[in-house]
């Protein structure tokens, strides 16, 4: 039985936090030593905003001829608009189609994958009329957040439009396996109550995986599959473990993943390497681990090294926090889920999902119930956050 091609990578590829791990130095490009390793990528930046038009142009021609991208339909369909099914959503949706027409044009383009949220329940007519609606020339996946969907009549519909319904190892849904296109495609969460993009899995748990990317593969021509866990670089030691599994490990990956396993086994402690600005057993200890867990280290160092003197807190409390860090403004609204910040990476942050040194700064200042509270609230929704800059400030000069 001739079996199909397994294509692994990572959700997104720009994180700072994979400098040692993956990436040699900070300075080389990430795209360029990301696609010397791997062979295909999720770009998960798409889902929070449009790129604009020479991003995409730039990852067409800074990635190997047959090098494969999928990408995320923005949230402005797949939430914003997914109710009302008019004009609106469909000028969106072409907008987004036409912007990735440079990567389906060569053929680097793998697919689109429509995730939705979970509060999106079976309605197979909604979906039927949703499906009806995407642009003409491009392959879909779609990644369901609610049980309810998991039954034949999903199926059916699916394989009719052949849009990949995408398996899943996550909390929410089982890891069952459902071919309804002519590719399948695969996304690894982790598991446990709150596993998003931190869970690092044993050895054991990827082996159990091995079957059932057999059956994929043989029931389908390619497989892609991509570790949504970059905290840290788990999604890199993870995928370069799975091909290891498979026996598909090229030179250049083994080296890849000898590197992530060196660093990962010296992985320090929460606390350690954040100088002597606070005892590791004193009263903040915690809410550096936190921020530690959230951020990275080094972050975490630099945001330490801004003085108590250049914090400035308008108001802080479980809503809203309003607050100058040396001159740069910061609005965090828990409503909204929203983060208005404007110091310069802050327009890297937005792609990479990333707090910046300023607001861990504002987190280690405010009482630690509070922080406590808001990185938790981050931590556990982070892809539901808005990331933004700010049209002017909304915190006065004083």
């Amino acid at each position: 039985m001739k079996m199909g091609q397994v294509l692994l990578g990572t959700s997104g590829w720009s994180y700072q936090e994979w400098v040692g791990v993956f990436y040699p130095t900070s300075t080389e490009s990430k795209l360029k030593h990301y696609t010397r390793v791997f062979p295909t990528a999720e770009v998960d930046s798409t889902f929070y905003a449009m790129p604009q038009p020479g991003v995409v142009q730039g990852w067409e021609r800074y990635s190997p001829k047959d090098f494969a991208f999928a990408a995320k339909l923005p949230k402005t369909v797949t939430h914003d608009l997914l109710k009302q099914l008019g004009p609106e959503i469909e000028k969106e949706m072409d907008k987004f189609a036409e912007l990735m027409m440079p990567l389906n044009n060569s053929g680097k383009l793998a697919c689109l994958l429509i995730q939705l949220p979970p509060s999106y329940k079976y309605d197979v007519e909604h979906l039927d009329q949703f499906l009806a609606l995407l642009p003409h020339g491009y392959k879909y996946a779609i990644e369901f957040r609610h049980k309810s969907w998991l039954q034949p009549q999903t199926w059916k519909i699916l394989s009719r439009y052949g849009v990949a319904y995408t398996i899943v190892d996550e909390p929410l849904l089982p890891p069952d396996i459902h071919v309804t296109a002519d590719f399948a495609y695969l996304r690894w969460h982790g598991h446990g109550q709150n596993p998003w993009y931190d869970y690092h899995y044993a050895d054991k748990e990827l082996e159990d995986w091995m079957p059932k990317i057999e059956e994929i593969q043989s029931s389908t021509k390619t497989m892609y599959g991509y570790f949504n866990n970059h905290f840290h670089g788990y999604a890199v030691e993870n995928a370069l473990k799975v091909l290891r599994m498979l026996g598909k490990l090229t030179q250049e990956q083994q080296e890849a993943l000898d590197r992530a396993e060196t660093h990962l086994g010296k992985k320090p402690s929460a606390t350690a390497g954040l100088g002597k600005w606070l005892d590791p057993s004193g009263p903040k200890a915690k809410i550096v681990d936190q921020l530690t867990d959230l951020m990275g280290g080094p972050r975490v160092e630099r945001a330490m090294s801004i003085g108590d003197d250049e914090v400035k807190i308008k108001q802080a409390d479980s809503s809203i926090i309003l607050a100058k860090v040396r001159d740069y403004t910061i609005t965090m609204e828990m409503r909204s889920r929203t983060i208005l910040h404007d110091c310069g990476d802050w327009e890297r942050s937005i792609e990479t999902r990333q707090l910046c040194k300023h607001i861990g700064r504002l987190l280690l200042t405010i009482p630690d119930p509070l922080a406590t509270e808001w990185i938790s609230k981050i931590r556990s929704d982070l892809e539901e956050w808005n990331f933004k800059k700010p049209e002017k400030s909304r915190v006065p000069n004083d």
